[in-house]
């Protein structure tokens, strides 16, 4: 006698049931493609952090996870020399087809959410991270302004919703604007527009322009709503205290950086030591810039002074030039966000940024003049 119609659809529909669960539980992998003249960019944003594989050759490049993924959307494709288009092939590789153009890649991870970050660079383009073009005139000074976060880092957000990435690009380029009316400046932006640059990339571009000095700004944030004021920092293996070991932690895991200056792994610290001797002998001009910034800010908004302070941001390492980082406010504070609403403001700590900056510049002349060994090369 023959297996009842029921009996024979029971191991389909357990073999069904066993297997939707594990299709659910798949990681899914949100693709996002940011397109400029320099690269083409792509950030996979995942649900959960998994392990994965980068690999080049015969004009495609294949990230191959270690388990099978959803990737959102499956497939594109585009009318750019970098990258033809994007797939999914055998449920655990994302497949991208490269154009002739396509000189190469570079790549780096941030975390919470845990994203992969593909910067496909264009040949037939100069690189972000351009020459000076003209032969450097010792009395010609060179200044690399950094805007924190950008793109998918929007960075701090006020309690109305501005966004520190914002604001801090719209700082630098109302600082580039007045610094570059002295012709004996030249002023170059990390970024100019609403994009990721990586932490380390910041800092190499100011390094290959050769500048004299370098200023990543940002805004601050703090779980006490009451917290405000200017603080303006440079770079210290040891944080000032607490709050700047924190502020240091927050910044660096923002764009996947996790370095604990207490962690006792050799490979942190060694990190860390030939980090701080690349700027150890920029260190008093480092404080000597950090103490105008700060200075200024407190005269001419009138900003509480919360003090110069020091801590390990990734920013700021490897910089071989005076280099410090300002928070120009709490943007968490609700009266701060909204006098960073105000184009007025946000003009007055340009100006007072710009007014540190050729003090600083003129005390350094000073110092040249009167030790000539003090000048660099």
């Amino acid at each position: 006698m023959g297996t009842p119609r029921s009996l024979r659809l029971v191991p389909l529909l357990v073999l069904l049931a066993a297997a939707t669960p594990v299709f659910a539980q798949r990681t899914r992998v949100n693709v996002t493609v940011d397109r400029s003249s320099t690269s083409t960019r792509l950030i996979l944003t995942h649900s959960e952090q998994i392990g994965y594989v980068i690999q080049e050759g015969n004009g495609r490049l294949e990230v191959i996870y270690s388990q099978p993924v959803v990737i959102d959307p499956a497939g594109q494709r585009f009318d750019d020399d970098v990258l033809k288009r994007y797939d999914q092939r055998r449920g655990n590789r994302l497949v991208l087809r490269t154009g002739d153009s396509f000189r190469g890649y570079e790549s780096f991870e941030l975390h919470n959410p845990f994203r992969l970050v593909l910067d496909l660079q264009n040949a037939s383009m100069d690189s972000v991270i351009t020459a000076p073009s003209f032969d450097r005139d010792p009395r010609r000074k060179i200044i690399v302004i950094d805007p924190g976060h950008g793109g998918v880092e929007t960075g701090a957000i006020g309690p109305t919703g501005l966004r520190e990435k914002e604001v801090a690009l719209d700082l630098a380029r109302r600082l580039q604007r007045r610094l570059q009316r002295d012709h004996n400046l030249t002023v170059v932006l990390t970024r100019d527009e609403d994009r990721l640059i990586g932490l380390d990339e910041r800092t190499a571009i100011a390094n290959y322009n050769r500048a004299d000095l370098f200023l990543s700004i940002h805004l601050n944030a703090s779980p006490r709503s009451t917290a405000m004021g200017a603080e303006t920092y440079f770079l210290s293996n040891d944080a000032t205290d607490d709050d700047a070991r924190t502020l240091a932690a927050l910044e660096n895991g923002a764009a996947g950086v996790h370095l604990d200056p207490i962690d006792k792994a050799p490979d942190h610290n060694l990190d860390l030591v030939l980090w701080d001797l690349a700027q150890n002998q920029y260190l008093a001009e480092s404080s000597l810039l950090a103490e105008r910034v700060q200075w200024h800010l407190n005269a001419l908004t009138g900003t509480r002074n919360r003090g110069v302070r020091q801590a390990p941001f990734r920013v700021l390492m490897g910089a071989t030039m005076p280099a410090v980082l300002v928070e120009a406010g709490f943007i968490s504070n609700i009266e701060e966000e909204e006098r960073f609403r105000s184009m007025e403001y946000r003009s007055r700590v340009a100006e007072a940024i710009e007014a540190a900056v050729r003090e600083f510049l003129h005390e350094l002349d000073r110092l040249q003049l009167l030790d000539p060994r003090a000048g660099r090369p």
